[in-house]
């Protein structure tokens, strides 16, 4: 069995040829503004908190339960998303996440009463946890040279959408 000749390229040598182009910029919009509204919707809570204690005359208890609630659903849906992206793919644990985030995020802002919203929050919590595979999926199209430098750009995006979300409640509690 002579010498196997091999006239090609592992991935991470065909990402360090290719470099940084349009594709990654579009890939890198798509995941910041994943990571961008997954900051903004879990921090949500903090801000219209007090707003829903006199709207609702919420105990104190309550009212930290709904944030408690967001983070249940994010430990159980941590493992459930991660699994789901390893074992059918990133593009279905993104679609999942988006579905389920945006469609309880949503419905959330129409919540007639305190115990719909702590089901629509655990939902929402649910499908925030996957919020890492946006960092996963933009991630694998990066050279391995400049990973580093790239979670740092892709993290800016969650810095700015917890700026953003407390400059809008600023504004609006003026």
């Amino acid at each position: 069995m002579g010498d196997v000749s091999h006239d090609g390229y592992t991935v991470d040598e065909a990402l360090s040829l290719v470099g940084f182009g349009t594709f990654q910029v579009v890939a890198l919009a798509f995941a910041g503004i994943g990571s961008f509204s997954d900051a903004m919707e879990i921090s949500l809570l903090s801000f219209i908190g007090p707003a829903l204690k006199s709207e609702w005359s919420i105990s104190p208890t309550q009212e930290s339960l709904l944030s408690t609630t967001v983070f249940a659903g994010m430990l159980i849906g941590a493992y459930f998303w991660g699994f789901i992206s390893d074992a059918y793919g990133r593009r279905m644990g993104i679609r999942g996440v988006g579905i389920i985030m945006y469609g309880a995020g949503f419905l959330s802002a129409f919540s007639p009463d305190y115990k719909s919203l702590v089901v629509l929050r655990f939902l929402l919590g649910f499908g925030a946890a996957g919020g890492h595979i946006f960092s996963s999926w933009f991630l694998e199209f990066i050279p391995t040279s400049n990973r580093g430098s790239w979670v740092l750009v892709l993290s800016a995006f969650w810095t700015i959408g917890e700026l953003l979300e407390a400059s809008i409640a600023w504004v609006l509690g003026q």
